[in-house]
């Protein structure tokens, strides 16, 4: 979702662009549910597109959002280890209580959809938690359970990845090295957002706070409000990938002049 990537961008702090994005998202659902409630779906299968892919984008976001600003706050490392063993567990202990349906949803299944994604088959689920307000109207029997597995597919990786930082802290930096980023930081913003929007990194799924974070740690280079330095490449006149253009330009030059020994 592009407006996310913007709250992202725009934040000052993971704690802010994660409590944006967390009402964002509300917001979208809030939206639909009003919409539901005046106007009736055409028929069986839009229903189903609606429950199983258009509400899932919001509902997804919503529940991994959530759950990384829990990480937010600023607990002690053996608190913060104990949270994060505990989460691991608790999602994979979901995984497995459902992995009959993590199975048809990964393999994209789709003869059980009038159960899982119309409301005429709601019993059919089983008791619902707090993450959202669950109203007859606006849910299904799996629509909900369909974007936790999608959520903590995500967020699995990620709590790992913390829990290795926690128990081995000085690995935190080990990048040891004597390299510095000569260009501007105007160039390197440039080249992360070029990796960002190609997919290059986490199948473009990965956070752009996280990829500036780690550039900023690599060359130890503090780049400040990125969305405001993205917005001035965007009003540049004339080429706007200006750097992008001239390390690619001097990259072909260099394979000619290979080329031509």
């Amino acid at each position: 979702m592009e407006e996310i990537s913007k709250i992202e961008e725009s934040s000052s702090t993971n704690l802010v662009a994660y409590t944006d994005i967390i009402k964002y998202c509300r917001g979208i659902l809030n939206d639909y549910r009003l919409k539901i409630k005046e106007v009736s779906f055409q028929s069986t299968f839009q229903e189903i597109q609606f429950f199983k892919i258009e509400k899932q984008i919001p509902l997804v976001h919503l529940i991994y959002y959530i759950n990384l600003r829990s990480l937010e706050l600023n607990y002690s490392l053996k608190y913060r280890r104990k949270l994060l063993h505990k989460q691991i567990k608790k999602i994979n202990k979901f995984f497995q209580k459902h992995r009959e349906f993590q199975l048809y949803v990964d393999l994209g299944n789709s003869y059980m959809d009038k159960i899982y994604y119309t409301r005429e088959f709601q019993d059919k689920g089983e008791s619902h938690n707090d993450i959202l307000y669950w109203d007859p109207d606006f849910s299904t029997s799996h629509d909900l359970l369909s974007a936790q597995l999608k959520a903590y597919q995500r967020l699995l990786p990620f709590l790992q990845n913390e829990l290795d930082r926690c128990n081995y802290p000085e690995n935190k930096n080990i990048i040891d090295h004597d390299l510095n980023w000569t260009a501007s930081k105007v160039d390197l913003i440039e080249l992360i957002y070029a990796l960002h929007f190609s997919g290059a990194i986490n199948n473009g799924s990965a956070n752009i706070i996280d990829i500036v974070s780690l550039f900023e740690e690599i060359f130890d280079e503090k780049l400040g409000n990125c969305y405001k330095k993205v917005s001035e490449i965007k009003g540049r006149k004339g080429r706007v990938t200006k750097f992008l253009d001239e390390i690619t330009w001097n990259f072909e030059q260099k394979l000619n002049r290979d080329n031509a020994l």
